[in-house]
C-alpha cells in the first residue's frame, strides 16, 4: 500500500512537472517575440541620394511595415565603407542596430583594408542585386566598352576610370574586363555615385563604372551615355546598350545587398528578422521600386547568401592578383 501510494504521489509530481514546462515554454516564447520592441538604427557607408542607399531606403521601408516598429537609416561613410561596418560590428549584438550586408564586405580581409570580415556579422539574408554599367560623356566617340578597350590598348596606363573605392564591387569586373580584354588604365576611387556622377561630368575621368539609376539624368539630358552594361541581360530601359557578353567578354556581374547585424544575434531575433526578409520579397511594391532603379529581388537566406558573400571573397582575391599583376 506504502508503494502504491509512493508510486501516485510520484506520477502527479511528474504529471505536474508536465503541466509547468507546457505553461512556461508558451510564455518563454511568447517573451522572445517581443522584438522588435522599438526603433531600430540601420546603417549604410555611403552618401545619401547613391544606387546602395535608395535601395536600402526601399528596403527598410517595407522591413518596418512588417516589424511594426520605425527604421531609421543612418548613413556613415568613408574609409571605402569599413566605417559604417566598424560601428556595426562594434555595437551591441541586440537587433536594434542592423546594417546592409554589400558585395563590399568580402573585400576587407584578403585585400588588408581594414580589420573586418564576413565572420564579424550574422548574415539575415539577401534582398536585391544590381549589375554595373559603363559610363561615358556622351561627346567621346567611344559608343561601346569594346570601342574604349581598343584605345586604350594603344595608350597603356593612360586612360582614367572611375570606381566607388579601390577593390570594391565598381572596381572588380573593371579588373577582370582588362585582363580579358588586354589593356591597363587607372582606377580613380569616389566616395559613392554623386561623386563618381561630378567626376566624369567634369571630365576628370573617362569613364565610370557606376549605377544605373544615378546616372539616368544626364544620359536623358544628353551628357552621359552607357557603353557597356555588366548584366547578364540587357537592361529592359536601355535596350541599345550592349551587355559586356555581347561584346564577347565572359563577364556577368551582380552587386548584392543584404541584411545583417554584428555577431552574437540572439537566436529568436535571427529567425524573425529571416523570416520578415522573406515576406518583403514577395510584396508587389517593393519589387516593383526596385524595378524602376533597375534592380531585382534576389532570394538567398542566412546559409545561402553567406556561402554566396564567401564565394565573392575568392573572386576578389583572384581579382586582387590580377590588380598586383598590373
Amino acid at each position: 500500500m506504502v508503494k502504491k501510494r509512493a508510486f501516485v504521489a510520484v506520477l502527479v509530481m511528474f504529471v505536474f512537472s508536465l503541466m509547468f514546462a507546457v505553461c512556461v515554454e508558451p510564455a518563454m516564447a511568447a517573451g522572445k517575440s517581443n522584438y522588435p520592441s522599438k526603433p531600430i538604427k540601420w546603417i549604410v557607408m555611403w552618401q545619401a541620394g547613391g544606387g546602395g542607399d535608395t535601395a536600402s531606403r526601399i528596403y527598410t521601408k517595407y522591413l518596418e511595415q512588417i516589424l511594426g516598429q520605425k527604421i531609421v537609416v543612418e548613413n556613415i561613410t568613408g574609409g571605402g565603407g569599413s566605417i559604417g561596418y566598424a560601428a556595426a560590428k562594434n555595437a551591441r549584438p541586440d537587433g536594434y542596430t542592423l546594417v546592409v550586408v554589400q558585395g563590399d564586405l568580402p573585400k576587407y580581409k584578403p585585400m588588408n583594408l581594414a580589420p573586418l570580415d564576413i565572420s564579424d556579422f550574422d548574415v539575415i539574408g539577401s534582398f536585391c542585386y544590381q549589375s554595373p554599367v559603363l559610363v561615358a560623356q556622351s561627346k567621346s566617340h567611344w559608343n561601346t566598352a569594346m570601342d574604349f578597350a581598343e584605345e586604350a590598348k594603344k595608350n597603356p596606363d593612360k586612360m582614367t576610370m572611375g570606381v566607388s573605392d579601390i577593390g570594391g564591387s565598381h572596381h572588380q569586373p573593371l579588373l577582370l574586363w582588362m585582363d580579358q580584354a588586354g589593356f591597363s588604365a587607372k582606377a580613380i576611387a569616389h566616395d559613392g555615385s554623386p561623386a563618381m556622377n561630378a567626376a566624369i561630368l567634369g571630365g576628370h575621368v573617362d569613364v565610370v563604372s557606376s549605377y544605373i539609376r544615378p546616372a539616368i539624368p544626364y544620359v536623358n539630358d544628353g551628357v552621359l551615355k552607357f557603353i557597356g552594361y555588366f548584366g547578364s541581360e540587357r537592361h529592359p530601359d536601355f535596350p541599345d546598350v550592349p551587355t559586356f557578353k555581347e561584346l564577347g567578354y565572359d563577364i556577368v556581374w551582380e552587386i548584392p545587398y543584404g541584411i545583417g547585424g554584428p555577431k552574437g544575434l540572439p537566436e529568436d531575433v535571427k529567425k524573425i528578422l529571416e523570416e520578415a526578409n522573406k515576406k518583403v520579397w514577395e510584396i508587389p511594391e517593393f519589387r516593383a521600386e526596385l524595378e524602376k532603379l533597375g534592380q531585382s529581388v534576389y532570394k538567398k537566406d542566412s546559409a545561402a547568401y553567406t556561402e554566396h558573400l564567401y564565394k565573392m571573397q575568392e573572386n576578389i582575391t583572384k581579382a586582387l592578383s590580377l590588380m598586383q599583376s598590373k
